[in-house]
């Protein structure tokens, strides 16, 4: 210790003194020595620091059982108390000042000799030694850092703050990037001393196979890497032809190869020393520091990894060219790599939001160097330059490359596009595509190898590092606790494959990087046209496809014992892992579908290597589907099948119910890739769709090759037929089986308060919701034609079961929009003043007992629609998302509020989100395989003044009438129409052949009109086509009513529109509400078909009947569009606004534009129910004057008093229909 203490001294004394070259030579012998000893604390306190005490007891000095001898001197090195030989902190505070003093004399060696053409080989052995010094300093300063962390004493790092401030930061950087110079000169000097010394300058196949020849190798003299020291100079004496001085040039070379290897030893120990210090800032600084020093520490990293790409593959490309070989030392690449991912991660995390608008170029520029390290490393590491030893290593730095990548390029598309210029997006796509090879090389460069396994030839590759594998060999079993080579280097290669998936699910073109529209149009385009011709230039498909193929294979065979729970943990390992690969590449696949829609070389690229006929042969979904559709069972008459699992999850369901037991179920992921295939294929039609729209009658051949996509997903269908239709099934069958397991519980309930007849996990329902997404891309355009003709029986079934999840979809979401109505009807009920009659809520209107129990009826129903299949159900289901359903505990919670909560939850909200999403898909398919959609058949003026009108329409035939002439009109009589439109819709009374003209009767208002031109006939019903698909019911009063009454009727879809105008009412309250843009698709799909079979209905019905269900359907659809009626109409204006409805919530959903039409066309249904609503009105007024009866308020009896207008707008809108 006072050796180096008094040569450390000596060191900073020669920065500043112009010293002779013999003191340089005293110098570099002190230093020599104080090197020696640094090597012994080194290696005192890799093995001690960490386990010794700060005060051992003075008897166990004597006792060598107890402590070890060199547990004893770092004892005393580090004792707190000062004696007459040492120091508190002693060795940590030499360690920093003399690693700030050998950085300070390396960085004034090098100036000093900056300005030299040619470097001195004592000036290289100086540097030499320095680094050497700063490499054995930083190994001290990170052991004692650790332990001061653990043991938290002596201050942690203050002592090193010294080291990452501005001024050493920008030296380290320095440093750090100044290597690439002398590797470079190192490579060349060796290469000529070696072509001097035999004097064959001229030869360009030179290589050591000559020197060995003339001089044999020394046992265990390695003939792979630089030439040790001693054995250059005997061999350059015994080959040095007369007058050359071959000795000296060898002499050189080595120093020059000493001052690499230092420089590498010194990245590796510097990049280990401040990843421990990062660690250590980010819990002790505050958040702006921890940002700085990680950029700081990511741009220095970055500098230095460059550097020692560059000088590396300078230096393996002079000694390759001469057959000579360099066995490089990975782990300063390695340890540069890992701290560079680390800084980022870390540079992410605490991105300070004021730092993000400057941050894009310099992003894009440490994008670009990274790229260009990456691409030198991945070509030193390619396959047969490796040692199998070497293969973790390797494995490392790509995997750890790649994620480095993924990083920054995620840090820069989630920066404001505003600043971006053409440039900017121009270099950044060049760069993803580079980053896109290298990770379909890295794919290339991987495969399967069976754990345990490995080949007699693997085997003694790791033995022999002279044999080199074709490929770097991956396994999925858990091997990070064991220390046999191959099996660390198949963990590290599994990791690599995991990184090359994940960035190029990353570099698909998804999403648009441009400034601006048309730019940013341009710019995805061409990115996904070269993304396209790399991944077909690499053959990039059929590689990832024999990953696909090798881990669902794995999985497949692992898959029973999972999930039925009887596997081993190692069993369970290798299939979780397997899995997951299959999860990235899906994931992949579905990127690329969705690209498709915008690049069609990419959909062409899909259908060209197979890539669609993978997932349906694929084993592992055959496998988990039958397991699903095997526990699904069937439904009907028929035995109940015993459910002993959820669909999409692990582990058995309990035997008895309990109130008190908590589900402990988890989600099986193979589900979730089953759901990402069928949003594949979706995904798969819409883009083709969209190809098919921009290429017709522009590329034949392109035409061509996209026609057998339809084919392809209707493959997909029939194939999975069962598993697909059981998901429906399993609905109905979970809701059986929880209603057995509560009556095996002796769970009782009231007879007034049902259950559904179904039930749903949120697992379950998102697959319904893929499910349904899928037959409504089938059910669009020309594919719903070739579908229903090649496939007509499951055609029907997709009919049906979007008739049957739209029944069930809407009573569930009825029945939360009902409850959370009452509830909130309820709670403001105490603060409406009694004497104010305009205060009185309509949901109200029988009494507050009776809201009560229809409030806690349908949260109920609502509750057991859904199932809480894991721990976090669980725990979100008891998360209140409104102020009335919180409580502060079990006794604080009242009847009311403890059903309140059943629809006000974090879980049920998440369920509602995705039922929102289903209920859209099963209207979209209703809505484009309606009769209605193609039941008018248009023609322009000249066709109909040719068409022999009397011919083809016969009385009480709906045509359209448009008295302008003009080009041919579509029409859909039956779906919405604008008000003021030209075309009016009337029915055929009568046809004068002789006049060419017909009398008709306008729908919208009952006009009749006489000799109508046949030339003003611009559309006519295929009276074929005029069906319903909804009955003709209101809305019951309970949803346990609407839930098994018969078939889906229009009370289903005014339920649906009730929910989208409560969540449309109380969006700007609830941030957890379902997001608009879902509530609004709802609102719209449904509003449209529900005026559609209105229509429908009103012209089928016999008039004469149903009097009473037409006047409850009417007071329903008044309450929800109102009536946009006047004075002038003889209305009172009071009379045509829902009093429940005050400021418009379904507007807010369905949009002012389309609530006017729907109006429109419903102006009879709804002028009918007004004129009810103003006579209930006028009656009420004239019996009730003396106000409302308060005891009704007062007490919790059902009022008795006058009737209140309300009450019969409450009962129709939401009584019975029976």
């Amino acid at each position: 210790v006072s050796s180096v203490m008094r040569t450390s001294d000596l060191v900073s004394a020669s920065r500043e003194n112009n010293q002779t070259s013999e003191d340089d030579r005293v110098l570099n012998l002190r230093c020599l020595v104080m090197c020696a000893c640094l090597h012994v604390v080194t290696e005192l306190w890799q093995s001690c620091r960490l386990t010794t005490t700060y005060k051992p007891k003075k008897s166990n000095y004597s006792d060598n059982s107890a402590v070890h001898a060199c547990g004893i001197i770092v004892s005393h090195l580090t004792n707190e108390e000062k004696t007459e030989t040492a120091t508190p902190s002693l060795i940590a505070n030499l360690t920093v000042e003399l690693t700030r003093c050998a950085l300070l004399a390396i960085m004034s060696l090098e100036e000093k000799n900056s300005m030299h053409d040619t470097v001195s080989t004592s000036v290289v052995n100086q540097k030499c030694i320095l680094l050497d010094l700063l490499t054995r300093s930083l190994d001290i300063i990170t052991i004692e850092t650790v332990s001061r962390v653990q043991t938290k004493s002596l201050g942690g790092i203050k002592f090193v703050e010294d080291l990452f401030d501005s001024g050493p930061m920008e030296c380290w950087k320095v440093l750090l990037s100044s290597g690439d110079a002398a590797a470079a000169s190192a490579a060349s000097s060796w290469l000529a001393g070696f072509s001097s010394s035999v004097g064959r300058s001229n030869a360009p196949n030179w290589n050591i196979a000559s020197f060995l020849q003339a001089n044999p190798a020394e046992e265990e003299a390695s003939t792979s890497t630089w030439c040790s020291f001693g054995s250059a100079v005997r061999l350059a004496k015994a080959l040095t032809p007369a007058g050359l001085n071959s000795v000296g040039a060898f002499r050189q070379c080595n120093a020059l190869h000493v001052l690499t290897q230092g420089e590498a030893s010194f990245s590796a120990s510097w990049a280990t020393f401040f990843e421990v210090v990062i660690a250590n800032v980010i819990v002790t600084r505050p958040r702006n520091d921890v940002y700085s020093l990680s950029s700081d520490l990511a741009e220095t990293t970055l500098a230095a990894l460059s550097s020692v790409s560059e000088s590396q593959m300078i230096s393996e490309s002079l000694l390759s060219s001469q057959g000579l070989l360099e066995s490089r030392d990975t782990k300063p690449v390695g340890e540069l790599c890992s701290l560079l991912l680390y800084s980022l991660t870390v540079r992410r995390d605490f991105l300070v939001p004021k730092e993000a608008q400057s941050n894009c170029q310099n992003i894009l520029e440490m994008i670009g160097r990274l790229y260009g390290s990456a691409n030198k490393l991945f070509v030193m590491t390619q396959l047969g330059s490796v040692a199998p030893s070497n293969q973790e290593a390797v494995c490392s730095i790509r995997q750890n490359l790649l994620t480095c990548a993924l990083v920054l390029m995620s840090e820069f598309e989630s920066l404001p596009q505003a600043g971006r210029a053409r440039d900017d997006i121009v270099k950044y796509n060049d760069l993803r595509i580079g980053f896109a090879d290298l990770a379909v090389n890295a794919l290339q460069s991987l495969q399967y190898v069976q754990l345990g396994a490995a080949d007699d030839n693997v085997t003694a590759a790791v033995e022999d590092d002279a044999l080199t594998p074709s490929k770097y060999g991956y396994g999925f079993g858990a091997v990070s606790e064991s220390r046999d080579v191959s099996l660390l280097g198949q963990e590290a290669a599994f990791q690599l494959l995991r990184a090359s998936l994940s960035l190029l699910s990353r570099l698909a073109p998804t999403t648009t990087i441009g400034s601006s529209s048309n730019l940013g149009d341009y710019q995805t385009y061409s990115y996904g046209v070269d993304f396209a011709a790399c991944l077909k230039e690499r053959n990039a498909m059929e590689c990832i496809q024999h990953h696909l193929t090798t881990a669902s294979t794995v999985a497949s065979l692992t898959y029973h014992a999972v999930h039925g729970g009887s596997s081993s943990h190692s069993v369970a390992v290798i299939h979780n892992n397997a899995v997951d690969i299959v999860r990235l590449i899906t994931t992949f696949f579905h990127a690329l579908v969705d690209a498709g829609s915008t690049v069609v070389d990419i959909l062409l690229l899909l259908m060209e290597n197979r890539c669609f006929r993978s997932l349906i042969d694929n084993p592992l979904l055959k496998t988990s589907c039958k397991t699903w559709t095997s526990n699904s069972g069937m439904t009907g008459d028929e035995v109940m099948p015993s459910i002993t699992q959820h669909r999409g999850y692990y582990t058995s369901l309990p035997r008895h119910a309990s109130s008190k037991s908590r589900p402990s179920s988890q989600k099986d992921s193979v589900h979730f890739i089953w759901r990402e295939v069928i949003h594949i294929f979706s995904s798969l039609l819409r883009s083709a769709r969209c190809q098919m729209q921009t290429y017709a009658k522009v590329d034949e051949p392109i035409l061509r090759q996209l026609t057998p996509i339809t084919s392809v997903v209707l493959d997909f269908v029939c194939t999975y037929e069962d598993e697909i239709f059981s998901c429906f099934s399993s609905m109905l069958n979970e809701a059986r089986a929880q209603s057995n397991l509560s009556s095996s519980g002796n769970t009782k309930s009231s007879s007034s308060i049902q259950s559904s007849s179904f039930a749903f996990t949120p697992n379950l329902l998102k697959e319904s919701a893929d499910i349904s997404l899928l037959f409504a891309e089938l059910c669009k355009g020309d594919n719903r034609n070739n579908f229903a003709r090649l496939c007509g029986g499951i055609y029907e079934r997709i009919l049906s079961t979007s008739l049957e999840l739209t029944k069930i979809i809407s009573s569930f979401l009825g029945s939360i929009g009902n409850a959370r109505e009452l509830f909130l009807a309820l709670s403001s009920a105490s603060t409406i003043m009694l004497d104010q009659p305009a205060a009185m809520h309509p949901l109200l209107a029988e009494g507050i007992p009776n809201a009560r129990h229809e409030a806690i009826c349908n949260a109920h129903f609502a509750h057991s629609c859904c199932i809480l299949a894991t721990a976090e159900d669980f725990s979100n289901s008891h998360i209140a998302t409104t102020k009335a359903a919180e409580t502060s505990g079990e006794k604080d919670k009242s009847f009311e509020q403890s059903f309140q909560i059943k629809v006000n939850n974090k879980f049920i909200a998440e369920v509602e989100q995705v039922a929102g999403r289903c209920l859209f898909n099963a209207l979209t398919v209703l809505s484009d395989t309606h009769p209605a959609s193609d039941s008018f058949t248009s023609f322009s003026n000249e066709e109909a003044s040719r068409l022999d009108v009397a011919a083809v329409i016969t009385p009480g035939t709906t045509v359209a009438i448009c008295a302008q002439t003009g080009a041919q009109q579509y029409l859909h009589r039956y779906l919405i129409q604008p008000h003021g439109g030209d075309v009016r819709y009337a029915r055929a009374i009568g046809c004068d052949r002789s006049t060419r003209t017909i009398s008709v009767e306008y729908v919208d208002s009952g006009t009749v009109e006489r000799h109508v031109p046949w030339s003003w006939i611009v559309g006519m019903e295929d009276t074929s086509k005029r069906q319903c698909i909804f009955s003709y019911l209101p809305t019951p009063k309970l949803m346990a009513e609407a839930d098994t009454r018969g078939p889906p009727s229009l009370g289903h879809l005014i339920l649906a529109l009730k929910w989208c105008r409560h969540v449309g009412l109380t969006s700007l309250d609830n941030a957890n509400n379902c997001p608009m843009h879902i509530v609004k698709c709802v609102a719209e799909r449904s509003a449209i078909l529900l005026c559609t079979e209105v229509l429908l209905h009103e012209e089928m019905r016999d008039r004469a009947s149903h009097d009473d269900t037409v006047r409850r359907v009417n007071m329903q659809l008044l309450d929800l569009f109102d009536y946009a009626g006047t004075e002038s109409e003889g209305l009172n204006p009071k009379a045509t606004v829902s009093p429940h409805q005050g400021d418009r919530g379904l507007a807010l959903a369905i949009g002012e534009d389309i609530l006017g039409i729907i109006q429109m066309n419903l102006k009879r249904q709804l002028q009918a129910a007004c004129l009810e609503r103003e006579e209930e009105q006028k009656m009420w007024e004239q019996n009730n004057n003396s106000g409302w009866d308060n005891t009704s308020w007062a007490s919790s009896s059902k009022r008795q008093g006058r009737r209140s207008p309300f009450r019969s707008m409450r009962k129709t809108s939401s009584g019975d229909s029976s």
